[in-house]
């Protein structure tokens, strides 16, 4: 089965935009009743006709890296449930663009397995992780996608996507300016804590992928 809590508006966010994770937040619902944010407990079946391939993205642990049968599942419960009719409008907003710098990137191709985690020190990223200590974040086999979604966190006004060009897993290691190693610091946006201009990158503004979902009917579910 599939269970779960969330509210109405986080369902359709994950069942219907196709932006995931911190991309997602640029999107906006309207027309949207005031309860859609009320929180709720799903406990949904798997139908027998799709147990197969559901338990088998489980087993290769590929139900939420390749989202599909979870969106789609979600979307079932809304038209069920909720009676959904919603309209998709995709659209541009502002986004910073990841790029390379004149002179170049300075990365390091990753070696699986040559830099092992530090207990407590370590955080995942994608496929990837980083080892944050010391006033540094050293990277390890992480792609410039997953750089770019990490960026998109600390940004407060717009998301960052990669437009380098880079397609590898890289090790590079950056400044971190947490508040524990420069507490006087006067830092002007989130994104100055981790310069990027150490590692041959830099930002530039550009436009990037939103969407605007526009409810055109949906009825409140029922506690059953």
């Amino acid at each position: 089965g599939y269970r779960t809590t969330m509210s109405l508006k986080d369902m359709i966010m994950m069942a219907y935009n196709p932006l995931n994770g911190n991309y997602s937040s640029w999107s906006k619902i309207q027309n949207a009743p005031a309860w859609i944010n009320d929180m709720y407990d799903i406990n949904a079946h798997v139908a027998q006709e799709d147990m197969t391939a559901w338990q088998q993205a489980q087993l290769n642990n590929q139900l939420f890296k390749d989202d599909g049968l979870e969106r789609s599942a979600l979307r079932a419960i809304l038209i069920e449930q909720c009676k959904l009719v919603l309209r998709t409008t995709p659209i541009k907003v502002p986004y910073m663009n990841l790029v390379v710098g004149k002179h170049g990137a300075k990365l390091k191709d990753a070696v699986p397995g040559a830099i092992r985690p530090v207990k407590l020190k370590t955080f995942k990223l994608g496929e990837g992780f980083f080892i944050e200590d010391n006033g540094e974040r050293r990277f390890v086999g992480v792609s410039m996608k997953e750089l770019a979604s990490l960026m998109t966190r600390l940004s407060r006004d717009r998301p960052v996507q990669d437009e380098t060009g880079l397609k590898g897993r890289y090790d590079f290691t950056l400044p971190w300016y947490g508040d524990q190693h420069n507490p006087d610091s006067e830092i002007s946006s989130p994104l100055d804590r981790m310069p990027i201009a150490s590692i041959g990158l830099m930002l530039k503004p550009g436009k990037g992928p939103a969407f605007i979902f526009e409810i055109e009917h949906i009825e409140k579910p029922d506690t059953n």
